[in-house]
């Protein structure tokens, strides 16, 4: 498999709302979201973005505290934790007004188990500008909605859903060494459901299938009834 980003409409669409964010005219808010169901590339997209753009990555996770959120941030931003969190805080402000940056946190679900984490994250977008964008799974947006103060904040809301044919051949061109014909191509698009990571693992394995078999390409009919991934065993309810 070839390590390279498959640019889909939904890649697309999220780098140019980047470069809107980081771009937009004064007085224009400047946080954005991302939000759609698991496998849908929105980790893979946003470590892109941030290695290619000089960001800020973080990942939220269970154990998250506003400490250990900000001390995250002021690592990134070269300096050292500090004891209080208002002098982290006051750090982080400052060195972001000394550098373009923007701040993207991954699995921001988990924000929203300390109210904490969401002010100070609030409180350093206010202070600097500096655009912040939030990734989260299908329900953030609607959890964001319900805040007002948060939500009139974000100007840039991208969901990720499922490809087309036309994105299933981008990303089949972008990470198989292999060819695959229409048909197959189709048939994976079908059994995957249009999740981009239910893609990748059945490429993989068609690609596997051709390099055994010293193929260049695999049709359909050579793919046959072989499983294109493994799913989740399914088991009776009890009672």
């Amino acid at each position: 498999m070839k390590y390279e980003l498959a640019k889909t409409k939904n890649v697309r669409r999220f780098i140019s709302a980047v470069s809107e964010l980081r771009n937009r005219p004064m007085g224009v808010e400047g946080m954005g979201l991302l939000w759609g169901e698991p496998g849908e590339g929105k980790t893979t997209i946003v470590a892109y973005a941030a290695n290619t753009m000089d960001g800020i990555f973080l990942r939220a996770n269970a154990c998250w505290t506003v400490t250990a959120m900000l001390g995250g941030l002021i690592t990134e931003l070269g300096g050292l934790p500090r004891k209080r969190r208002a002098d982290m805080l006051n750090d982080i402000a400052e060195r972001l007004m000394d550098q373009e940056r923007v701040i993207f946190v991954d699995e921001a679900d988990y924000l929203f188990r300390q109210k904490e984490m969401l002010d100070s994250l609030r409180d350093i977008y206010d202070l600097t500008g500096t655009p912040v964008i939030l990734i989260g799974m299908e329900d953030i947006a609607r959890t964001i909605q319900d805040s007002g103060r948060f939500a009139r904040r974000i100007t840039q809301w991208i969901e990720f859903k499922g490809v087309d044919l036309d994105d299933a051949r981008t990303l089949a061109e972008a990470v198989c060494e292999v060819g695959v014909s229409d048909d197959l191509l189709a048939y994976l698009h079908r059994e995957a459901k249009a999740n981009i990571g239910r893609m990748v693992v059945g490429l993989s394995r068609i690609e596997r299938l051709a390099k055994t078999n010293g193929l260049t390409t695999v049709t359909r009919d050579e793919w046959g009834d072989r499983p294109l991934y493994f799913d989740q065993p399914k088991f009776r309810k009890r009672g």
